[in-house]
């Protein structure tokens, strides 16, 4: 659109949209992990409190990047 010369505007309305989408892909792959590997992580007996513990630590730094 930029190098079609499109009115800013318009760039600007797709730019949002593009912004929307990810951010919504984002949300759904965060779903995801919640769901599954961190579920499964906690409600192991095999895994050790260290693990657990490396688990919320990563989730904590995916929540902080998210701001």
């Amino acid at each position: 659109m930029i190098e079609s010369q499109r009115y800013c505007p318009e760039i600007l309305t797709q730019l949002r949209a593009v912004r929307s989408a990810v951010k919504s892909l984002e949300a759904d792959v965060l779903q995801t992990h919640l769901t599954t590997c961190v579920t499964e992580t906690f409600s192991s007996k095999r895994v050790s409190k260290a693990e657990k513990d490396q688990k919320i630590k990563e989730l904590i730094g995916i929540f902080k990047r998210f701001d």
